[in-house]
């Protein structure tokens, strides 16, 4: 009894989320006079170079600090 309950609990847990949201691939931004801007979104499939200065981090790399200030 209590097997039969948790999967007709679960054939209706797709019904109780609902549809999933699709993949934007712009966000639209408003500005305050009432105009709006579409910024597109750009997703990259492919990875990318190797970073060839020192200190690399995430991907993006820094400015070396002076320690003499």
């Amino acid at each position: 009894m209590i097997h039969s309950l948790a999967i007709g609990l679960a054939a209706l847990l797709p019904l109780a989320i609902g549809p999933l949201p699709a993949a934007q691939t712009s966000i639209t931004a408003r500005f305050c006079g009432g105009g709006t801007i579409e910024i597109p979104i750009r997703r990259d499939r492919e990875p990318a170079p190797p970073c060839t200065m020192k200190g690399c981090h995430a991907g993006s790399c820094r400015k070396r600090i002076d320690l003499r200030q």
